[in-house]
C-alpha cells in the first residue's frame, strides 16, 4: 500500500476509516500531535512543579490515540474540538489515579509503621507481613499489593546490576537487561528528561516552557505565544534574554554552547 503521508489530512481520515491499519492511525497522531503539545503547556503552568511537561504529553497522547479511534465524522464535531476534549480527559483521568494511589500508599506506609511499631512491642520481636496485616484490618492480598507499591519508588533498575565493565564496553556476569529491538530506548526519554532540567535548571516555568516548546517541539514563536497567552515578541524577548543568561552560566561551569 501507498503511504499517505505527504496528503491532506482529510485524505488521511478518508483512507483510515475506511482501513483502521494502524500505520495510517500513527500518522494521524502524528500530525495532530502539536495539540497534546499545547495542552500540556498549558496545564505545565497550572500544576506543581514535581508534574513534569512530558508525563503531562505521555498521558496527553493516550487520549489522542483513543480520539483517533473513536471519532466519527458523521456526528458533526470538528475532530480538533473532540480530541482536545478526549486529551484532557486523559490528562485528568491520569493526575486523579496517580494523586489518589500516592494517598493510598502514603496512608499505608504511616499505619504500616504505627502498627509496626505497636506489635514489636507487645510481641518483643518483628511482627510477619500476615500479623502486620491482621493489625491494620485488611487482608494479606491488600497488605501485599499496598507494599509493593510503596516500594516501587524506592526499588533498584535490573540494570543497575550488572556485572562490572570490563574495560571494553561489556560487562562480566552477563547482565539482566534484555533489549526489546521493537520498542523505542525508554533512555533516550530518560536522558531528553535529565537534559532538560540541566539546562532549564533555575529558570521559570514561563522560561521553561519557551525553551521546550520551541527546541523540542518545534512550535514557532507565533504559536507559542499562543499557548502561553503571550505576543510574539514578548515569547522572542524571553527566548532571547535566556539564551544569554544560559551562555554566561555555561561559560562559568566550563561548558561550550553550541549555536
Amino acid at each position: 500500500m501507498k503511504t499517505v503521508r505527504s496528503s491532506t489530512p482529510d485524505r488521511l481520515w478518508k483512507v483510515y476509516l475506511k482501513t483502521q491499519e494502524v500505520k495510517l492511525r500513527n500518522e494521524l497522531v502524528d500530525h495532530y500531535r502539536p495539540l497534546v503539545h499545547m495542552l500540556a503547556a498549558r496545564l505545565a503552568q497550572k500544576l506543581p512543579a514535581q508534574v513534569s511537561y512530558d508525563e503531562i504529553c505521555s498521558a496527553g497522547y493516550d487520549g489522542l490515540i483513543e480520539a483517533v479511534e473513536a471519532y466519527d465524522p458523521k456526528h458533526k464535531a470538528k475532530f480538533e474540538t473532540f480530541c482536545q476534549q478526549r486529551i484532557h480527559g486523559a490528562v485528568m483521568d491520569w493526575l486523579r489515579a496517580l494523586d489518589g494511589q500516592s494517598r493510598t500508599v502514603r496512608s499505608f506506609e504511616k499505619k504500616r509503621m504505627n502498627v509496626r511499631e505497636r506489635m514489636d512491642a507487645d510481641l518483643g520481636r518483628p511482627p510477619t507481613e500476615e500479623e502486620l496485616a491482621g493489625g491494620m484490618g485488611i487482608t494479606a492480598d491488600r497488605f501485599s499489593e499496598l507494599s509493593r507499591l510503596s516500594r516501587l519508588g524506592r526499588e533498584v533498575h535490573l540494570s543497575a546490576v550488572q556485572g562490572e565493565d570490563d574495560g571494553r564496553g561489556r560487562t562480566n556476569g552477563g547482565g539482566w537487561d534484555f533489549r526489546d529491538v521493537k520498542c523505542a530506548d525508554p533512555s533516550n526519554r530518560v536522558s531528553r528528561k535529565l537534559l532538560t532540567e540541566y539546562i532549564t535548571r533555575g529558570l521559570n516555568r514561563e522560561e521553561r516552557l519557551v525553551l521546550v516548546l520551541y527546541y523540542y517541539e518545534g512550535l514557532t514563536m507565533a504559536e507559542i505565544g499562543l499557548v502561553l497567552n503571550l505576543s510574539e515578541s514578548r515569547v522572542s524577548q524571553i527566548h532571547k534574554d535566556v539564551i544569554e543568561r544560559l551562555r554566561r552560566r555555561f561559560d562559568d561551569e566550563g561548558v561550550e554552547m553550541v549555536a
